[in-house]
């Protein structure tokens, strides 16, 4: 029967974000954009990773629904149907400490009763957000150098080129600056008057400089200090925490985007950009706590007052 459970998690997984089993926990698929890997050449397409939460008990209503649409049942007797899969789940996850679910990942019940979990290499899930598609190799195309050098000798057969010694040129040059020293370059002389004139600015023409120099230094300063005001912070340490994440990109210029949006909906909330061990992904939080508790609790809030950040999720920064 949980291979029917299994079968449901992973069909909602392709068309939601997460799905909750209720008594169990969450199942999130977190999308990852298209990227390119320069030291590879190698260009990604989209993908997916799983994750799971033993926090997210609370049921989101998909599972009844498709089991009630499945089974032709009521939405109660589905209900039902679901919890009677949910606790074999659990008694044998109890006895053996390990469940397997075709095609999603396996879970582990540690001694001290902690559930983790860990996705298949080949889940359905995640591998369906490549639409088929395998990293392409895209090697840098080589600099096109023998047809410069091609061109620049074309050019240079429209003229005559010559070569003469060292010592010739020298002759050459001394004789250039004699016949320049001998040529009438006039008498002119340069009164004081004029050579102000010509390299130093009046007062005027000074203050409105020096006006202007200090308007833009100031709208430099002002500008510069929106911006570190209004700074993104980074962070690549695992510090333990539980982040509020609104948004997953692999570049700074696209999650700039949810920054900018973030701002305009929540513009008191500290955004942070967790960067992954590996680099390869950008995650954008909006808050984060010390407890899991106390993040449920701010993302239930926030889903209730902004809709747009339904697809919001907790991640535990570890």
């Amino acid at each position: 029967m949980n291979s029917r459970l299994a079968e449901q998690i992973s069909y909602l997984l392709l068309r939601h974000e997460y799905v909750v089993v209720p008594q169990l926990g969450g199942f999130i698929r977190e999308k990852l954009p298209a990227s390119y890997d320069r030291s590879k050449h190698l260009a990604y397409p989209p993908s997916a990773e799983l994750h799971f939460n033993a926090e997210m008990t609370h049921s989101d209503g998909l599972l009844e629904e498709r089991y009630a649409l499945l089974l032709g049942l009521s939405l109660r007797r589905a209900r039902l149907v679901l919890e009677e899969e949910v606790s074999q789940l659990r008694h044998q996850l109890i006895q053996q400490g390990t469940y397997h679910l075709s095609g999603i990942g396996e879970l582990q019940l540690s001694r001290e009763g902690h559930l983790s979990f860990t996705p298949d290499s080949a889940a359905l899930a995640t591998s369906a957000s490549a639409y088929g598609y395998a990293p392409l190799s895209l090697p840098a195309l080589p600099q096109a150098t023998s047809s410069r050098q091609a061109l620049s000798s074309e050019q240079d057969s429209r003229y005559i080129s010559l070569r003469l010694p060292k010592r010739t040129l020298g002759y050459a040059a001394a004789v250039v600056i004699a016949i320049l020293a001998l040529l009438p370059w006039g008498n002119k002389v340069e009164t004081e008057q004029h050579y102000q004139a010509g390299f130093t600015p009046s007062v005027e023409v000074a203050r409105q400089l020096f006006g202007e120099e200090k308007k833009v230094s100031d709208a430099s300063t002002e500008a510069t200090a929106k911006d570190e005001q209004g700074n993104l912070h980074w962070s690549t340490e695992q510090d333990g925490r539980y982040y509020i994440i609104i948004a997953t990109e692999r570049t700074e210029e696209r999650i700039q985007t949810y920054v900018e949006q973030a701002r305009t909906t929540l513009p008191e909330a500290a955004l942070t950009a967790l960067r992954s061990p590996r680099g390869r992904t950008i995650r954008l939080a909006l808050t984060s706590f010390d407890s899991s508790a106390e993040a449920y609790a701010y993302l239930n809030e926030l889903v209730k007052e902004h809709p747009a950040h339904r697809s919001a999720w907790v991640f535990h920064n570890n």
